[in-house]
Parts: structure tokens; sequence; C-alpha cells
């Protein structure tokens, strides 16, 4: 698990530094990129992918129709992610639900780290980390609870 975490993080990590160096390199940008909060995002995204990630690996390992369930779960989670609209633009019932997707804190933080005028102020890095650590850590313990019945599978 640690191996494939390490992989897809490297992978992910340079196709975003070539992307970036690339829409720099070929376009007219004068957008100042900061730094800080954009590699935050990207740490806070790396665990709570490793934390998503345990829970899933224990969950596909008991129950292999939960690969299934999570790929349709998931399918939306591109819109409610904030990605293709603000926070700030949606309607206050929407903003209370979506504010428990980690993955919106994320998306603001990145974007306040390539928009100077964008403030991300309902961003909570206490939140993302406590749900990263939480679902890693829950991911852990089942999976040595359960790690031999998904082996003999």
């Amino acid at each position: 698990m640690l191996a494939r975490f390490l992989l897809n993080s490297l992978t992910g990590i340079l196709i975003t530094f070539l992307l970036i160096g690339g829409v720099y390199a070929v376009t007219d940008s004068r957008a100042v990129l900061d730094l800080p909060p954009a590699v935050l995002a990207m740490v806070l995204s790396l665990l709570l992918g490793l934390g998503v990630g345990t829970v899933n690996c224990v969950l596909m390992g008991l129950y292999p129709l939960w690969d299934v369930a999570w790929s349709v779960i998931t399918r939306p989670l591109f819109l409610a992610s904030g990605v293709l609209f603000l926070y700030e633009d949606l309607p206050p019932l929407a903003q209370d639900i979506l504010w428990f997707n980690p993955l919106m804190h994320i998306t603001g933080l990145m974007r306040s780290g390539f928009y100077p005028s964008y403030t991300a102020a309902y961003v909570s890095v206490t939140y993302v980390l406590a749900t990263s650590l939480i679902l890693f850590a829950l991911g852990l313990i089942l999976m040595g609870r359960f790690h031999r019945d998904i082996l003999n599978r």
C-alpha cells in the first residue's frame, strides 16, 4: 500500500509540475504563484487520498461490490468539489452542505495559491487534516483486523 501511495504521489506531483510549467511557458500568463498554499493543498490532497485509499483497500478486499459502488458514488464528486464553481457563489444551503466535503477545502486552498485576490475564508486545514488522519487510522485498524480474511479471498 505504501509503494502504491508513493508511486501515485510522485506521478501526480510530476504531472502537476509539467502541466503548470507548460502552461506558464506556452501562455503569456501574469499569474503569481503563491507556493505555500499550493503546496499545502497538494500535501492535504495526498493525505486525504491516503486515508480514503486505506479505507477503500479494506472495503474492496472484504466486499468486491464496493468497487462498483465507490465508482458510482464518486461520479458527482467532481461537481461537488468546487472545481467548476466558487464556494462563495453557491446558495447558503449548498454552502452549508458542501463545507463538509474536504475536497472543497483543498480546491479553495489551491485556488488561493494561484489567484492572489481570492480569499478562501471557508477553508479549514484542521478539518481536512483531521478527516484524513481519522480515515487513515480507521483503515489501518480495519486492515489489522481483517488482513487475513482479505488475503484468503
